[in-house]
């Protein structure tokens, strides 16, 4: 990731975020798009890039960060080394993704939207990682676990460790 939040670099930096900018200014989602796009690069934005952004899209600061934390874009949380997405999805919650949120809560000691203290896992609730028919699933960072129960947690989270 560059560094935004110094002096170095900081017009070349400047430059390209208003390039991002104008070019999903107009377009449908450019709000997340943008974002997207920028964390891609530069990581979590600081509030200078969330002014800058509520200015070009026409929108309020506070309405930008609602949307950003909605959609699981922002955290709130310092995001850990690895991410673990709890699906709670209609499918994944009937098959006992709450039972397995439970266990990953009492392993990690966290609850959603927390980070462990040694900084290695971030734990999330999601709506749905669209692995339906594996439910209930979980995703840390890109891999999706299929069919998770809670005595399988212990397991998964010694495999990142």
């Amino acid at each position: 990731m560059m560094c935004i939040d110094s002096n170095c670099g900081r017009k070349e930096v400047d430059t390209k975020i208003d390039e991002l900018l104008t070019k999903h200014k107009n377009q449908p989602g450019g709000v997340l798009n943008f974002f997207r796009e920028y964390m891609k690069v530069y990581g979590n934005p600081p509030s200078r890039i969330i002014n800058k952004a509520a200015v070009a899209f026409d929108r309020e600061e506070t309405e930008i960060e609602d949307l950003l934390y909605s959609c699981n874009i922002l955290r709130h949380a310092t995001p850990g080394v690895h991410r673990i997405s709890i699906c709670m999805g209609t499918t994944c919650y009937l098959r006992g993704a709450q039972q397995v949120l439970k266990a990953f809560c009492g392993e990690l000691g966290v609850s959603p939207g927390e980070t462990t203290a040694d900084g290695q896992f971030y734990l999330e609730v999601v709506r749905c990682l669209g692995a339906c028919d594996f439910g209930p699933s979980v995703m840390v960072d890109n891999e999706i676990h299929p069919r998770v129960s809670p005595d399988k947690v212990s397991s998964i989270i010694k495999s990142y460790s």
